[in-house]
């Protein structure tokens, strides 16, 4: 049984090692102006194909229609009339400071995070891994778009991933702790050090961690289904400088050519029921 267990681990972390190595080979970016933007990404390379593409180009029309292959795509409009109540477990957030280290991907701003950190929901845990940005957010609520979107993503032993979703929005006091991330993070691809100083990934929540909840995919290629989503309900405060400084970031992406914004559009749910967790 560890036999069994240990190659289907393997398996999944050889596929995502795979999937990883396609994304760092295939140029794309978030642009939906571009052809190789969200439209396309799905035709770019065979493992972004559950990401989806968009029809013939000889026949589309003045807003093109999107192949879609994967069914359970990330982000979505979250209508909260539409979500369902349910007795959901509470989020327990077990991390400790790590080294403050801030990366450039040439996609996203992105915090590493060091191994033994974990988010626990009910009986399972999944390891912290890194916390990322995303301007403006990548899901909506009631159609409406925060000024940003922070990811905490998570893995469990199984290659499980979970995703817990903060919405950022500008106001005062703002979130120091963000701020000062997105204010050290490098202009180019690359990581930014700074020995001895640590951070701690608790200080980017808000106070109340009621979440949404349902089952979607990464929001960038390979757009990998099976992700478990927790969207935080209580946004946290940033800086109008901070998001300033975020878009100008991204601008400078190699594949960007200026383009400002690195969010996915919403998808269809297809079906799929957003649960709303009672309680605080």
């Amino acid at each position: 049984m560890k036999h069994k267990f240990a190659r289907r681990l393997g398996a999944a972390l050889f596929a995502m090692t795979l999937a990883a190595s396609a994304q760092a080979q295939v140029e794309w970016n978030h642009n939906s102006e571009s052809d190789i933007g969200p439209k396309f990404w799905g035709s770019l390379t065979f493992p972004f194909a559950t990401c989806g593409s968009q029809f013939d180009p000889v026949a589309q029309t003045l807003e093109p229609a999107v192949v879609e292959v994967g069914k359970k795509q990330t982000p979505v409009d979250i209508v909260t009339t539409a979500t369902q109540l349910a007795a959901l477990p509470a989020l327990a957030f077990l991390y400790k400071p790590t080294p403050f280290v801030v990366d450039n991907t040439g996609h996203v701003v992105e915090v590493p995070y060091a191994p033994g950190n974990n988010l626990r929901v009910g009986l399972d845990t999944y390891e912290l891994l890194q916390f990322h940005f995303h301007a403006p957010s990548e899901h909506t609520v009631n159609g409406q778009p925060a000024a940003g979107e922070l990811h905490l993503v998570h893995r469990n032993v199984k290659g499980e991933l979970a995703v817990v979703g903060v919405l950022l929005k500008v106001g005062h006091p703002a979130n120091r702790l963000i701020d000062d991330v997105i204010m050290k993070a490098p202009l180019k691809e690359g990581s930014a050090e700074f020995p001895g100083a640590t951070l701690n990934a608790r200080d980017v929540l808000p106070q109340h961690v009621s979440y949404y909840n349902y089952t979607g995919s990464l929001t960038t290629p390979p757009c990998t289904e099976g992700v478990h989503w927790f969207v935080l309900k209580e946004p946290v405060l940033v800086s109008q400088a901070a998001m300033d400084q975020l878009h100008w970031i991204i601008s400078q992406f190699p594949a960007y050519d200026g383009y400002p914004d690195n969010n996915r559009p919403v998808r269809p749910l297809n079906g799929r029921v957003i649960l709303n967790r009672l309680g605080l």
